[in-house]
């Protein structure tokens, strides 16, 4: 066979470089990103709109942040029209098994809380009357009498305060909060034309300097919040070490050894009681105390080894056990991390 020559062996090294960066992302472990709600935006010293106001810009925050890979927007604004759809079910108007059933919607790790704490438009006029308006002529430029002008100008600021607060604990998430400004010169908004609904529904709004501000602040948010690296919630470590609490309860339970086939040994206890692969398992050896009438007066458990669980069935598990002691079948077995004396009798 001939050998390939350098060049090739190379080429095809590269070859294979850049078919594995081409594996797509999703062979890679994917981390869960954490659950996000947003609520209403609260506008302060803002005239009669507001509350159409505070949901319309927190309807525009949910589509943005929805495109963030780093957290999973929640329905938070429409949580009524949801409600509405399950009722269809349970007033028996939809066909069954299609329904939609209570219990089924998932939880937020964090809130996402927005304040507006300016909104509108300040004009500023420069000029007045008794200025005439120069006109170009012979002889130079001339003012035509009894003329006047004013220049206009028109700024629009929208700020927005932020933050993100652990549901769980209250907390505010550090580092993820901030203010964010847009200032856009032009025509502001008329709001006495306008009869309600969300702004992003409103193409005279968008379209409207104050508009074209309201959407720079909120970008600027979406990019800060998109830098955010946010962990689980409390939320999470909560519902883990309840896990873990309960799956520990089951385990405060003594089982024996019913088979020992040369180093694999199989205990009666299983994934009923809590156990799971790679758990360990203490073994010891039952010594009967007797009086001298020959009275069995207590039972000393002698420890003798340990093994490391490596196959779990619903009551019964196997694990291989590294040591010299001689293991017999009816040995008690309990959790390692345990103190076998104290499990009551009822756990024993």
């Amino acid at each position: 066979m001939k050998t390939p020559s350098p060049a090739v062996r190379i080429s095809f090294s590269v070859f294979v470089l850049f078919s594995l960066a081409a594996v797509p992302s999703t062979w890679c472990a994917e981390k869960t990103a954490p659950t996000i709600v947003v609520a209403k935006t609260e506008p302060r010293g803002i005239g009669y709109w507001q509350p159409a106001m505070g949901e319309g810009l927190a309807q525009m925050l949910i589509t943005e942040l929805s495109k963030l890979e780093n957290v999973k927007v929640l329905e938070s604004v429409a949580l009524e029209d949801l409600r509405e759809e399950r009722r269809l079910d349970e007033s028996g108007e939809i066909a069954g098994g299609e329904g939609v059933r209570k219990g089924a919607w998932k939880g937020a790790d964090y809130t996402f809380k927005s304040v507006i704490t300016e909104f509108g438009s300040k004009e500023q006029s420069y000029g007045g009357g008794g200025i005439g308006i120069p006109i170009p002529g012979r002889g130079g430029p001339r003012l035509l009498p009894g003329g006047g002008f004013t220049l206009k100008k028109s700024e629009n600021k929208v700020r927005i305060d932020w933050r993100i607060i652990d549901n769980t604990t209250r907390e505010i998430v550090k580092g993820a909060t901030g203010s964010a400004e847009g200032i856009e010169s032009g025509t502001g908004f008329n709001f006495s034309s306008w009869h309600g609904g969300g702004f992003s529904n409103n193409r005279e709004f968008m379209d409207s300097a104050l508009g074209k501000a309201t959407v720079k602040a909120m970008n600027q948010i979406v990019a800060d919040v998109k830098k955010i690296n946010l962990g689980p919630g409390a939320r999470v470590a909560v519902q883990q070490e309840e896990a873990k609490a309960a799956a520990l309860s089951l385990r405060r339970v003594s089982g024996m050894v019913e088979l020992v086939d040369g180093k694999d040994i199989w205990i009666s206890l299983g994934s009923k009681n809590g156990f799971a692969k790679g758990d360990k398992i203490k073994i010891y050896q039952p010594i009967e105390k007797k009086n001298q009438a020959g009275k069995v007066i207590l039972t000393v458990k002698k420890e003798v080894g340990e093994i490391t669980l490596s196959k779990v069935q619903r009551d019964k598990s196997v694990g291989e056990y590294k040591g010299t002691e001689t293991i017999g079948e009816g040995w008690i077995v309990a959790d390692a991390v345990l103190d076998i004396d104290s499990l009551d009798e009822g756990e024993k």
